[in-house]
């Protein structure tokens, strides 16, 4: 439950990034469509986005599936969940314009290239480690 809410809690940091990153967008491009600040909407945008955090759990957690097959059932999860979300909050128009999933896809991908990164990075550190202790078992030999 603890790790459930882990991941609800990142996926709102990343719909909140991303929410503002569109906010920006839409005024310096007026002619874009971007959802509108209310509370309501901010509500729905916290649970999609925290929604969509808990469906990490799928890439990171369930090893019985291939990675290739974690990772076509997560986007499309993902997937529904935004559609959900937009049929719920009445965002009709949003589902059948194709921005939001040009956005949708745009956004999935750059949150991917940073987790390769985030992945890159972390097999880095843990290979200067293994080759520092390495060296520090043939220095006591």
């Amino acid at each position: 439950m603890k790790r459930l809410i882990a991941y609800f809690v990142s996926g709102v940091r990343t719909g909140s990034f991303f929410y503002l990153a569109l906010l920006l967008l839409g005024q310096l491009f007026p002619q874009l469509i971007y959802p509108k600040v209310s509370v309501g909407n901010i509500l729905a945008l916290f649970m999609m986005s925290g929604l969509m955090g808990m469906l990490s759990w799928i890439l990171e957690e369930l090893d019985r599936m291939s990675y290739r097959l974690r990772v076509i059932l997560h986007f499309l999860l993902t997937a529904i969940v935004l559609t959900l979300t937009c049929l719920l909050s009445g965002w009709y128009e949003a589902l059948t314009n194709p921005a939001i999933w040009i956005v949708f896809i745009s956004v999935y991908s750059i949150i991917w290239l940073y987790l390769i990164w985030q992945m890159h990075m972390r097999t880095q550190r843990i290979n200067q480690a293994l080759l520092h202790r390495r060296s520090q078992k043939k220095k006591e030999k």
